[in-house]
């Protein structure tokens, strides 16, 4: 089950937006005339409105998320990665020991990944601490030198052990709260303002958001995550900037524009750049 997982972690292929996020010809030409900050930003929500694609995230001065490298609509919780050289749904963090990202594809994988490897490194420490303490009482590892690889296994399996143990219940507790390894750092802007617990739903729903409902499948290292990568279920409502505009405009309220424009830049002093 470890080197299945391992292996379902490594191969698993990086989520990457769906094709409507990413810009046409036209509006990168559009960008490129842009003057200023407020024109580029116009053009951006002028997008996302036209072609209607869902995104609630923004950046702390309340405008559309945007890749200058992927040219491309960030969706929620993706992030650019600078290794992988790509925009990543759900981004978490680029592990070096999987040699690639931990996102929205994999991260039930990573996790089962981590907790058999620690299952593993814990049998191997327990097992080997019985010739351990008998080398360590009688001394006798100057008698037989063929007993070092023991003592290898021992240190190794426990170092190990303690640090995918640290690792797999930190990643449990972001698990039981919603938030990726990103977001506990940088909390994710709303239309409100950041929000670290935006997208906690609870402990349950939190957890079968990764595993699924099926209780076997939970531990098995085949794909049962919830969702599609680009749209989650947010723990509050949070208002939709163009489906504000849209209801008041249809209500004939002429001061729709000044208000939400107000809504849609009021931030908190105290914001992070995501």
């Amino acid at each position: 089950m470890f080197l299945w997982s391992y292996y379902k972690t490594v191969m698993t292929p990086v989520g990457s937006p769906p094709q409507s996020f990413f810009l046409t010809s036209e509006v990168k030409e559009d960008l490129s005339l842009a003057q200023n900050d407020k024109e580029f930003k116009a053009i951006l929500d002028r997008f996302v409105r036209q072609t209607g694609i869902p995104v609630h995230n923004r950046n702390f001065d309340g405008s559309i998320r945007f890749c200058l490298k992927c040219s491309c609509v960030k969706p929620d919780r993706a992030h650019h990665c600078s290794v992988c050289g790509q925009c990543v749904l759900k981004f978490d963090h680029h592990c070096p020991w999987v040699n690639s990202c931990v996102n929205f594809s994999n991260y039930k994988f990573f996790l089962l990944f981590l907790g058999y490897g620690l299952v593993l490194c814990l049998f191997a420490f327990f097992t080997t601490m019985p010739y351990f303490i008998e080398i360590w009482s009688n001394n006798g590892l100057h008698k037989d030198f063929g007993r070092v690889h023991v003592l290898f296994i021992f240190f190794v399996s426990g170092m190990f052990a303690l640090s995918l143990g640290c690792l797999f219940f930190y990643h449990l507790y972001l698990t039981a709260v919603n938030r990726s390894t990103v977001e506990s750092i940088r909390p994710p802007t709303f239309l409100h303002g950041p929000d670290k617990n935006g997208y906690n739903l609870g402990f349950r729903r939190n957890y079968r958001e990764i595993f699924g409902k099926n209780k076997i499948l939970r531990f098995i290292p085949v794909f049962t995550s919830h969702g599609n990568g680009v749209t989650y279920p947010i723990g509050e409502i949070v208002p939709d900037r163009y489906t504000l505009l849209s209801t008041r405009v249809n209500d004939g309220d002429s001061s729709t524009g000044s208000e939400e424009d107000e809504l849609f830049n009021r931030q908190n002093d105290n914001t992070f750049i995501v």
